[in-house]
């Protein structure tokens, strides 16, 4: 059976989303194994720490190897605290979403593959360590990190750019009630990554204090004030990050 870790599960549920719309021409099929992994990973602080240290590895870019092999390092040595027998039943844990596992073809596997090797040498006792595995996977994550010059085509995580366009099209013809301002929005939201959605909420944030602080209505101003009270208190959220830039955006609509 093919070595399971998070690497891995997210290259399968991404091919998935894609063989799904491609045979059945739907993306719902995919939808309860994706919430499956999601659940799974945040109800496991090993696997939300291994799914945090991938996506530090696979984003970073760094032009200088001192630098690149010490942020390596660093992500690393966050698993000292765990052994291998704890990881390795997590890993378990994610076998049953990924049914039958196959041989996957994706580039990204490689790096994958290499981080897991990392974290996995780094938990064994001395006495176990493959030293070739340590050097061959250390060189094939550096030199990620120091050829990982950042494009567009790295915003998303799960699916690519075809799976991204499907559902895109599929959310407009069921929500084609939604005016141009609306749709625009939920577009901008499902083509963004993290950082992207994190610089709207806070613009958002901003413009709705403006508006509110602009507004001269004494019949208002208990309301006024507590609306302000709560927005100042909204802070970034990735689990409901989402759901909080709809709510800015739809105060934002009432005040323009």
């Amino acid at each position: 059976m093919k070595k399971i870790h998070i690497g891995y599960a997210k290259v399968y549920l991404a091919n998935k989303l894609g063989e799904s719309y491609i045979l059945n021409n739907t993306i719902n099929e995919s939808d309860a194994k994706v919430s499956e992994f999601i659940d799974t990973i945040k109800n496991s602080p090993i696997l939300q720490l291994e799914f945090k240290v991938f996506d530090n590895i696979e984003k970073k870019y760094l032009t200088n190897e001192s630098a690149a092999t010490r942020y390596i390092d660093n992500n690393v040595k966050l698993f000292e605290v765990y052994t291998l027998s704890e990881i390795n039943a997590e890993h378990d844990k994610l076998i049953p979403m990924l049914g039958e596992t196959t041989i996957l073809n994706s580039p990204k596997l490689k790096v994958y593959d290499a981080i897991d090797n990392l974290i996995v040498e780094s938990v064994k006792n001395h006495s176990d360590v493959d030293v070739d595995i340590i050097d061959e996977s250390f060189t094939i994550v550096l030199n990620h990190i120091m050829n990982n010059k950042p494009t567009v085509e790295k915003k998303l995580e799960f699916v690519n750019e075809a799976v991204l366009e499907i559902a895109i099209n599929k959310f407009n013809e069921r929500y084609d009630e939604l005016n141009e301002s609306d749709r625009s929005l939920f577009s901008e939201i499902l083509k963004s990554n993290i950082d992207e959605k994190k610089l709207m909420f806070e613009t958002l944030k901003s413009d709705n204090l403006s508006l509110l602080g602009g507004i001269v209505e004494d019949k208002y101003s208990d309301k006024i004030e507590k609306t302000i009270s709560k927005l100042n208190e909204m802070k970034y959220n990735e689990n409901t990050i989402d759901e909080d830039i709809v709510t800015l955006h739809e105060l934002k609509a009432v005040m323009l």
